[in-house]
């Protein structure tokens, strides 16, 4: 299915625009489009992915702390926590 568009383009993209090939222009505005859709989902996958493993590292470093409070990788793995819900705000021993 082909779908006519109508798009108002900043003065810098339609300087782009206007020096693409005039037989190649839909084709290589269809083309961004897939590949920007492809780029949304990968970073949306990234994120989700980051996400569960900053939970699987706060639970590493609990479990950790638990056992042996003075680990050195305690420290360490807290620290990777920084500026998120899991960061442990504690006493270094």
């Amino acid at each position: 299915m082909k779908q006519l568009i109508s798009a108002t383009l900043s003065e810098e993209a339609a300087e782009i625009y206007n020096n693409w090939e005039k037989q190649k222009k839909s084709q290589i505005i269809s083309a961004m489009i897939i590949e920007q859709d492809v780029n949304m989902k990968l970073i949306e996958a990234l994120r989700i992915r980051r996400e569960v493993q900053t939970s699987l590292i706060a639970k590493a470093n609990v479990a950790l702390w638990l056992k042996d409070p003075k680990d050195p990788l305690c420290k360490e793995l807290n620290e990777t926590l920084v500026g998120t819900i899991h960061y442990q705000y504690r006493d270094t021993v």
